[in-house]
């Protein structure tokens, strides 16, 4: 299980938009910061989207679901839609 922690300061959304160079259409970018611990000493800040209207997820301790990953083009793993649940502390881990 991939452990993530949403501190109090990151709990908010930001949010960029501009026009595409490509379409000339404007665009809406919302993220929200977090950190991810990946097995080493120092978790690391890392940052996802969030769809317009969605609430940024609350200060607090969650894990990475499943559900946001997948197996792409070339059997490669993806990360799609993130989706956090509250973390649950392994018990039968030593």
């Amino acid at each position: 299980m991939v452990k993530v922690e949403i501190t109090p300061e990151q709990a908010k959304v930001n949010t960029r938009s501009g026009v595409s160079k490509a379409t000339g259409q404007p665009f809406t970018i919302n993220e929200q910061e977090a950190y991810i611990y990946l097995g080493s000493i120092y978790p690391q800040l890392f940052k996802f989207n969030l769809d317009n209207g969605v609430p940024p997820y609350p200060a607090g301790v969650y894990q990475l679901d499943a559900s946001s990953l997948y197996v792409g083009d070339f059997s490669k793993l993806r990360i799609g839609k993130m989706v956090l649940k509250p973390f649950i502390e392994d018990i039968n881990k030593k």
